[in-house]
């Protein structure tokens, strides 16, 4: 081979090489805020590392590996990382650039596939908001109903047309919209959106699967496939739980693992709304049997914490010691309220926040607090809680090893929470400030 055929055949290698390669790219607000990313695949039921990178001056440039795998991508910007993402598709075949504001949301830049899916599901939602504001009203605009799901009716054809050969197309046509051909009344109307909701959603569809898509499918459709004009409240509950029904049955495609998934994601919605009938429902009819036969002890661990820390639950016993006297807080005695705060003399944040609270709360003779310190040894504890004498203090040794950090689900110090006299918990403050404030409100 002669030596201008090898720098051919390197030169073709080598472009072939740049061309395979792909970055995801932007600007990210606010920038003294966020410092790094994580590009994770999303997979059926975890994720995969893809890539890290940066974030300086609030630009980043994410160099995604050249075998990496299409589907839809997760950026992790911060933690807990459930909490701070955006997700983008990745297609192999194209740069993503994009600006992320934690304030203003995701605006893609560059990526035709990208584009075509985010202003899809924008536009779509906007219509289908307009719909129901028209359908909540006394007299609903006929006229005005029929003419928006003619555009939503042109949108999605619009779309899908657009979108074909790419990913997001199969996205597009699974979110295809309920569409009546003549004016229906608002009862009519969301009975039948409800009955053809998941009509167009293949189940099957392991690029669907591994994104997420069912489970934020699900999610809408058990939470947000209300009639426009509100309900009664006992009726609300009765319409989740025939909701969540209709979900078993129609996701009876997927395997254990996914379905688990999607029972997770539907009583962890359910847990931050404070809709604890609906979690439990769920938990007991499906999810404690879907983790069971899983094999999900992270699950189950995850939902036996919920249910002895949610509020109203009995705060679990704690005990210590004091002059030789053993006291339980179950047995507290003379007051309307307890504070109840995990900390450690060693915990810097804990030497700043305590002092605070015990000058926030002196001026509440209705609330006592209680103290317990996780520690190593009860030298220093000793020497620090001397100074917080308005608390009743403990110790707990072992620090990160002592049994209330399980019981109590204490990831960092200090903790806090507050107990009724029945010691049932009724708030679970972040900080010495909503301490105080929940006591300025009683």
């Amino acid at each position: 081979m002669t030596i201008k055929n090898i720098l051919l055949l390197l030169g073709m290698v080598l472009v072939h090489s740049i061309k395979a390669q792909h970055s995801i790219s932007g600007n990210m607000a606010p920038a003294e805020n966020l410092k790094w990313l994580i590009a994770y695949k999303l997979n059926a039921t975890d994720q995969s590392y893809i890539a890290d990178a940066a974030i300086k001056n609030g630009a980043f440039k994410l160099e995604i590996p050249e075998d990496a795998p299409i589907g839809m991508y997760r950026v992790v910007y911060a933690i807990p990382q459930d909490e701070y993402y955006f997700d983008v598709i990745y297609n192999g075949k194209e740069d993503i650039s994009l600006s992320f504001d934690m304030q203003k949301g995701l605006e893609i830049n560059a990526s035709k596939e990208n584009i075509i899916y985010h202003n899809y599901f924008k536009q779509t939602k906007e219509l289908t908001q307009a719909i129901k504001q028209q359908y909540a009203k006394n007299s609903p605009n006929r006229k005005a109903i029929m003419n928006l799901f003619k555009q939503l009716n042109e949108v999605q054809k619009s779309y899908e047309l657009e979108a074909k050969d790419l990913i997001s197309a199969r996205f597009i046509k699974a979110s295809r919209p309920y569409v009546p051909t003549s004016y229906e009344d608002d009862a009519t109307y969301y009975t039948n959106l409800k009955k053809y909701y998941f009509e167009t959603v293949d189940f099957k569809d392991p690029l669907l699967q591994e994104s997420g898509y069912f489970s934020n499918r699900v999610i809408q459709y058990v939470y947000n496939s209300f009639p426009a004009k509100p309900l009664p409240e006992d009726k609300v509950e009765l319409e989740l739980i025939e909701n969540i029904k209709h979900v078993s049955e129609v996701y009876a495609p997927l395997d254990a693992e996914y379905k688990t998934r999607i029972m997770d994601d539907l009583w962890s919605t359910a847990t931050k709304n404070n809709l604890d009938s609906t979690a439990n429902f769920i938990y007991e009819q499906f999810l404690r049997d879907l983790a069971k036969s899983t094999n999900n002890s992270e699950l189950i661990h995850k939902i036996d914490t919920h249910n002895r820390l949610k509020i109203g639950a009995v705060a679990p016993e704690v005990e210590w010691e004091e002059k030789g006297t053993l006291h339980k807080l179950s047995e507290l005695t003379g007051h309307q309220y307890y504070v109840l705060v995990f900390w450690s003399s060693e915990c810097s944040h804990c030497l700043n926040q305590l002092p605070k609270l015990q000058q926030g709360t002196k001026a509440f003779s209705i609330a006592k607090v209680v103290a317990i310190g996780l520690e190593n040894d009860k030298d220093n504890w000793k020497m620090e809680a001397a100074k917080l004498p308005n608390f009743i203090h403990g110790v707990s040794l072992g620090k990160w090893n002592s049994p209330y950090v399980l019981t109590y689900n204490v990831t960092h110090t200090p903790t806090y929470f507050i107990l009724n006299s029945d010691k049932r918990i009724v708030a679970k403050p972040d900080s010495y400030e909503e301490v105080v404030a929940f006591l300025q409100g009683k």
